[in-house]
C-alpha cells in the first residue's frame, strides 16, 4: 500500500463549505479517500481545527451550528481514514521543530502537524496553504486544489 498523505484542515473546510471556490475539488479529494483510491490520514488536531473554523463566522460565510460541526467531525472519526493523535513525544518534536524553524505564535499548530506527520512516517501533506509549510524541508507539500 502507498504511503498515506496527510490531509490539512483547509481541505476539510473547503469540502464542507459549498460557498467555497475550492469546494468541488476538495470534495473530490475526500471522495477519493472514501473510495479507497487515495490513502490518507489526518490528526485529531486537524479535526478540532476544522470544528473551530466551520463554526466561526469570521472564517466562513455560513458557519455551522456546533451540533452540525460535531456531526461532521464524528463522520470523519467513524470513517476508515487513519486518525493520528498527538502525544507527549509529538509535543517534544513540535518544540524542537519550533526552535529549529523559529516558529512563533499560532504557527506552533503547523509545527505540531509536521511533528505528527514525522512521528508517523508520513512525508506528504495535502494543503491549500503550501506557504505555511514551506519552511519544513522534512516534508513535501501538495496543493490538490490547483
Amino acid at each position: 500500500m502507498a504511503e498515506p498523505v496527510f490531509i490539512d484542515t483547509n481541505i476539510l473546510v473547503y469540502a464542507s463549505n459549498e460557498d467555497s471556490l475550492h469546494h468541488a475539488k476538495a470534495k473530490a479529494v475526500i471522495q477519493s479517500i472514501n473510495d479507497g483510491d487515495l490513502p490518507a490520514c489526518l490528526s485529531t488536531q486537524v479535526l478540532a481545527e476544522f470544528f473551530a473554523t466551520v463554526t466561526n463566522s469570521r472564517k466562513v460565510a455560513r458557519p455551522l451550528k456546533p451540533g452540525q460541526a460535531a456531526e461532521a467531525v464524528e463522520g470523519y472519526l467513524d470513517s476508515d481514514i487513519l486518525k493520528l493523535a498527538p502525544n507527549e513525544d509529538i509535543l517534544r518534536l513540535t518544540l524542537a521543530l519550533a526552535e529549529q524553524h523559529q516558529v512563533i505564535g499560532p504557527d506552533i499548530f503547523d509545527a505540531q502537524i509536521v511533528a505528527t506527520m514525522l512521528q508517523n512516517r508520513v512525508r506528504t501533506i495535502y494543503t491549500a496553504n503550501t506557504d505555511d509549510f514551506k519552511k519544513y524541508s522534512e516534508i513535501k507539500t501538495v496543493n490538490p486544489l490547483d
